[in-house]
């Protein structure tokens, strides 16, 4: 029996996942340029997510997620005791000064399973954030730095000269502390990311926009940690 990853399913979790992250629908050839696979192909995953209720399509042909999406998210919501113990606890935090944001990485990309504006309701915190490249998330380069210096590589390549050294120079620092901690230069504001850990799962927790002054951000550091630490223990 072979032992080899099935290319097929690969290709249509990959389908599924970028209809399910677009933010309009998608015809054969986009996704099929979004993918880097022929038309033929994109067009018989597409139909073939399409009849186990995963995509459908609307009045211009072009598809989005279809009605099973629902079951799968409540499922996933049942099947995650990271997100759940989570949810719990950060519903019990509102923070006036900066935004709270739990995320995992996805390939290059950061997933916010949570990321909420001051002030802003718990329903619209959930899952209503793009995605974000992880270069540019704290949350993002907190998992890079987990990668060997080889597959960097190609995720600085397309950077600036000062914006890889800049990324190499926080990966560094991520590796040696253990935490993200990025300064924005446009907001002059500070985005600080650690990791949680529930049953082996990770995701990263982050404040961002910080606009705080360095004692202070200490002092943001230690609330960051404790908040991770009540979500670890939350049993």
């Amino acid at each position: 029996m072979s032992s080899q990853p099935n290319q097929s399913l690969i290709d249509g979790i990959r389908c599924f996942q970028e209809l399910a992250s677009s933010d309009v629908p998608l015809g054969n050839a986009e996704l099929a340029e979004r993918l880097g696979i022929n038309v033929v192909k994109a067009n018989r995953l597409l139909m073939t997510l399409k009849s186990i209720g995963l995509a459908e399509q609307g009045s211009h042909k072009k598809y989005r997620p279809g009605p099973a999406i629902q079951l799968l998210a409540a499922q996933s919501f049942h099947g995650s005791h990271l997100y759940k113990q989570a949810l719990s606890v950060l519903a019990q935090h509102q923070y006036p000064d900066r935004i709270v944001a739990m995320g995992v990485l996805w390939n290059d990309s950061v997933v916010y399973m949570y990321h909420a504006s001051p002030g802003q309701a718990m329903h619209e915190a959930l899952g209503g954030y793009r995605l974000y490249h992880a270069t540019q998330s704290s949350i993002g380069q907190l998992f890079l730095a987990d990668r060997e210096d080889e597959a960097l590589g190609a995720l600085v390549e397309p950077l600036k000269p000062e914006e890889q050294e800049r990324l190499l120079d926080n990966i560094r620092q991520i590796r040696e502390q253990g935490i993200s901690i990025l300064f924005d230069t446009e907001k002059q504001s500070f985005n600080i990311a650690m990791k949680v850990t529930i049953d082996g799962s990770e995701a990263g927790l982050a404040f961002s926009d910080l606009m705080l002054n360095r004692a202070e951000l200490d002092d943001a550091i230690s609330q960051l940690h404790e908040l991770a630490r009540q979500i670890e223990r939350n049993h």
